[in-house]
């Protein structure tokens, strides 16, 4: 489940329910069904806060906080970023036939960029840098990073402006 934290009250009353007592009934349904699961949940929110402001079950947290786990940002993973890259690449690509190669000004593009987008952001830039490239190989100008990263408003922008930033 992602942004567990933002998962209105009500909700999570429901989810500690099919938790705890293993069972529901479908929407409209009159049957009752067991399950036996496992839930993987994420969020970017500090739920510790959202607890201490009643916007998050304690019960809940703790039903679901069986076995942490904590990353750190793709920024902070500079060791990551190939290895990810290459699998989303291969992820993409409808062959291994077709895969591209990414040069070295590719690689030093994407390690010399910040993530605010964290993985998800590399994946969007990645299925770019695949549209864009032209022979077998992804350079530095197939890495098109955010065409409005400082999110100008569409009423704002001008010629100077609009470029795509590829960096």
């Amino acid at each position: 489940m992602d942004e567990i934290g933002d998962m209105p009250m009500n909700l999570q009353s429901k989810l500690l329910r099919v938790l705890q007592e293993k069972q529901f009934e479908r929407l409209g349904g009159k049957e009752v069904i067991t399950t036996d699961m496992r839930i993987i949940a994420a969020t970017h929110q500090n739920l510790s806060h959202l607890i201490e402001n009643s916007q998050f079950r304690t019960d809940l947290y703790y039903r679901l906080n069986v076995f942490p786990l904590a990353t750190s940002n793709l920024v902070n993973r500079k060791s990551d970023i190939i290895p990810l890259t290459t699998a989303l690449l291969y992820r993409h690509c409808k062959s291994v036939d077709e895969l591209p190669w990414l040069n070295t000004s590719a690689l030093e593009t994407l390690l010399d960029h910040n993530w605010p987008g964290n993985v998800r952001e590399l994946e969007n830039i990645v299925q770019r840098a695949l549209v864009l490239c032209t022979e077998k190989e992804i350079s530095s100008n197939d890495i098109v990073i955010d065409n409005n990263p400082l999110n100008i408003s569409t009423n704002s922008l001008t010629d100077e402006n609009t470029q795509q930033l590829a960096i």
